[in-house]
């Protein structure tokens, strides 16, 4: 896929412009403030010394907060690439590679015994977790491209916010912009802390001690505990690829827990997900049961996402859109269960009339 320079390649160069065109608002500011700070502050040597070392050093950060941003990147993504190996749209090859560390080489099988039902079983895992992966790998390559343009707006804006920091009463609004700056350069972090579950839950799904406790029960065991990794890569693979990066922005930001937050965010998409997806298959039941289900979880999970994210990121419980995705998700069963005419209103006026009363 093209990287964001590629598909905007105007881009940069116009929040160049922009970041140019207000350089002069933040020379005056920062005159602003020098003065502000000699005229009423303590009037010695090392008070006026002290003020324009201040000034000086935001110039420094104005001037080379481009380069500091390009290297704040190269070192985040050699960590999250080189040290913590995070590829969220690698997650089939890593199932691989812990079956095969967890059965050992296997050299001495035939073709045939690749034909059993365990290996026609984590075959078919690998499908889905091919699938999964393809999904992360494409939210990512979207999250990257909102990153960049976060940034180069971030940039383009930078001398009037990095102005306020040499205002006394404008100074927490300036910090307050440089630290989102940082957090949204430390997105990818996310991501990296991350991965560290999503290997552990394939490592859970390769482990083969099930099969010691005999062959039926071993079989069943081996299977529920691959179903339920699957259910919870899923989720986590569809919250930390829409949450991570927030959720670090927010930890430089206000300083919170990261691990607090992934863990508590994937456990409220993980709860509304099977509560909605039991829901739906309650209220249609039969052979319309599953699907209800499938598409009830789906839609239980992505509520919880948003509605977690958005909180992330505004710091209310409160979020518009995950409860309307939540709505949809819990009612998907109720509108697809057939519904009979009332023997005392066969063409359905008066039902129309009721609705209409409900709503307003």
């Amino acid at each position: 896929m093209n990287d964001f320079n590629t598909l905007f390649p105007n881009f940069l160069s116009q929040c160049a412009e922009l970041n140019r065109a207000l350089t002069p608002v933040a020379v005056v500011l920062f005159v602003v403030g020098l003065v502000s700070s000699t005229v009423t502050g303590q009037r010695s040597a090392s008070a006026y010394l002290r003020a324009f070392a201040r000034t000086a050093a935001y110039a420094a950060v104005l001037g080379s907060l481009l380069g500091w941003g390009n290297e704040i990147v190269a070192a985040v993504d050699s960590t999250v690439k080189t040290t913590l190996q995070a590829d969220p749209g690698a997650v089939q090859a890593e199932y691989q590679k812990a079956l095969t560390l967890q059965k050992g080489s296997g050299t001495d099988k035939s073709w045939w015994d690749l034909l059993d039902a365990q290996a026609i079983f984590e075959g078919g895992l690998s499908c889905i977790l091919w699938f999964i992966g393809w999904l992360a790998s494409v939210a990512v390559f979207y999250a990257y491209l909102a990153q960049k343009f976060i940034l180069y707006i971030a940039y383009g804006f930078a001398p009037l916010f990095i102005g306020f920091l040499a205002v006394r009463t404008l100074h927490s609004i300036g910090v307050s912009y440089l630290l989102g700056f940082v957090g949204v350069l430390c997105w990818p972090l996310g991501w990296g802390a991350a991965s560290i579950l999503t290997k552990g839950l394939l490592d859970f799904m390769a482990d083969q001690s099930f099969f010691a406790l005999g062959a039926a029960p071993g079989a069943g065991g081996y299977a529920l505990q691959n179903l339920l990794g699957v259910a919870v890569l899923g989720i986590w693979l569809l919250f930390s690829m829409i949450a991570a990066p927030i959720v670090i922005q927010k930890a430089i930001s206000t300083g919170a827990q990261i691990g607090q937050a992934l863990v508590g965010g994937a456990l409220t998409a993980g709860t509304a997900g099977a509560v909605a997806g039991a829901g739906a298959a309650a209220a249609i039941g039969g052979r319309g049961g599953v699907m209800a289900a499938i598409g009830g979880i789906a839609g239980g999970a992505a509520a919880a996402t948003v509605g977690a994210a958005e909180a992330s990121s505004t710091g209310s419980s409160y979020s518009p859109l995950g409860n309307l995705l939540g709505s949809l998700a819990s009612q998907r069963g109720a509108s697809r269960r057939p519904s009979r005419p009332r023997k005392d209103d066969p063409t359905g006026d008066q039902a129309v009339r009721e609705l209409l009363q409900k709503q307003t």
